[in-house]
């Protein structure tokens, strides 16, 4: 498995182990956000980008996709511990004015300390 799930209150941190490169890991992590999303009413994501080292654009895409599935039914889609090259990535695709990012995974749980 590629993929760590958890709850964390009303909260489903997930964490890729592998970089998000549109193999197996990225459809791994697309069928569990699609999974929470049609099952909980207003769905609480949190993405743990920090064991990820690689995003192409499949993974990019993924993530999109989760932020809008979410917000559809009303809940929300965070991403933490990203690393320098991912946030520019971020960046560079304008997905740093979309994505809610955080430094740690304790402040995404909060919603505090948003990195800009």
């Amino acid at each position: 498995m590629n993929l760590e799930k958890r709850l964390v209150g009303d909260i489903h941190v997930l964490t890729p182990h592998k970089s998000l490169m549109g193999g197996e890991e990225t459809r791994e992590l697309s069928g569990a956000i699609q999974e929470i999303v049609s099952t909980a009413g207003q769905p609480k994501i949190l993405i743990d980008l920090g064991k990820v080292s690689f995003l192409n654009s499949t993974g990019l895409g993924a993530l999109v996709a989760g932020h809008v599935s979410c917000n559809n039914r009303q809940g929300w889609f965070r991403v933490a511990r990203t690393t320098k090259r991912i946030d520019n990535l971020f960046l560079i695709t304008k997905l740093s004015f979309v994505f809610e990012t955080f430094d740690t995974v304790d402040e995404a749980l909060q919603g505090e300390n948003r990195t800009q």
